[in-house]
C-alpha cells in the first residue's frame, strides 16, 4: 500500500502536475490524521470499557465490604451491650443496691466480664485500595463516591469512645486473684458464632465456675473496699453507652451506603 501511494506521488511529480500533487499530499495527510484519530478513539473506547468493568468490580467488592461491615458493627454493638449488662450488675454490688445479686460467685463473674473488651476493626480494604492506588475516580457515581468518603473518613473503629482507655480492666485485673480470673477465663471466655463467612465473638449467656462460696465472698468484700474500682466501673458504663450510641449512628450511615451500592449492583 505504501509503495502504491509512493508511485502515485512520483508520477505526479514527473508529469509536472504540482497542484494535483499538493492536493494529493494534503489528502494523504488527512487520511493519516483520520487514521490516527480513529486509532485513538478505538483505544479510548477500549480503555473506557476496561475502566467500566473495573468500576463495577469495585462496586461488587465495596458491597461485600459494606455487608461485612454491618456484621462487624452488629457484633461490636451486641458485645458492648453484654459488657454493659455485666457492668451494671457489678456496680449494683459496689453500691450495695437492693437489686444486687446475693451470690458472690456471680458477683465475681460480673466484675470480670465487665472488664472484657472487643478490639474494633473496619472492613475497609477495598476503599483503602481505591485511595492508595489513586483509583477512587473510577467510581463515576458521585452519590456513591461521596457516601464512601464520608463514611470511611469517620474511622469509627479508630476514634471517639471506641478507643478510650479501659481503666477498669487494668485496675480490676491487677487486683482480682489470679486463680479466680483463671477459672472465669476458662469457663466464661468468648464464644464465636459464624455469621456469613466470618466468626464473631460474644460472651456466654451463662457462666458457671466452681469456686468456694466463702472464698468468693471474701474476694468480693476485698474488692468492694476499693473506691477506684467503683469509679472506673461507672466510667466504663458511660463509655459503653456512648459507644453504643456512636455505633447506632454509624449503622444508619452505613445502611444508606449499602442501599446505594445495592441499587448499582442490581441494575
Amino acid at each position: 500500500m505504501i509503495k502504491f501511494f509512493r508511485k502515485i506521488r512520483q508520477n505526479l511529480l514527473e508529469e509536472g502536475k504540482t497542484s494535483k500533487y499538493l492536493k494529493y499530499a494534503i489528502g494523504e495527510i488527512a487520511l493519516v490524521m483520520i487514521g490516527i484519530l480513529l486509532a485513538l478513539q478505538v483505544n479510548n473506547w477500549n480503555q473506557d470499557r476496561l475502566n467500566k468493568n473495573l468500576e463495577f468490580q469495585y462496586y461488587e467488592r465495596l458491597l461485600d465490604d459494606v455487608r461485612e461491615e454491618k456484621l462487624i458493627i452488629e457484633a461490636t454493638l451486641n458485645y458492648s451491650k453484654q459488657v454493659s449488662e455485666h457492668a451494671k450488675s457489678a456496680v449494683a454490688v459496689f453500691e450495695n443496691s437492693s437489686n444486687a445479686n446475693p451470690d458472690p460467685v456471680a458477683n465475681l463473674v460480673d466484675m470480670y466480664q465487665a472488664s472484657q473488651l472487643l478490639d474494633p476493626y473496619s472492613a475497609s480494604s477495598t476503599y483503602q485500595e481505591l485511595i492508595a492506588s489513586g483509583q477512587i475516580n473510577l467510581i463515576q457515581n458521585d452519590s456513591v463516591k461521596t457516601a464512601l468518603i464520608r463514611y470511611y473518613d469517620i474511622g469509627w473503629s479508630e476514634s471517639g469512645v471506641a478507643i478510650l482507655e479501659n481503666t477498669y480492666r487494668k485496675n480490676l485485673r491487677g487486683k482480682m486473684p489470679d486463680d479466680v480470673q483463671a477459672k472465669i477465663r476458662s469457663a466464661c471466655g468468648d464464644t464465636y458464632v459464624k455469621t456469613g463467612n466470618s466468626y464473631f465473638p460474644k460472651l456466654p449467656k451463662e457462666c458457671n465456675i466452681q469456686l468456694d462460696h466463702n472464698y468468693a465472698k471474701s474476694v468480693v468484700e476485698a474488692l468492694l473496699k476499693d473506691e477506684s474500682l467503683k469509679n472506673d466501673l461507672r466510667y466504663l458504663i458511660g463509655n459503653e453507652e456512648g459507644k453504643q450510641n456512636d455505633l447506632m449512628s454509624t449503622m444508619v450511615q452505613l445502611e444508606s451506603l449499602n442501599m446505594l451500592l445495592e441499587g448499582i449492583n442490581h441494575d
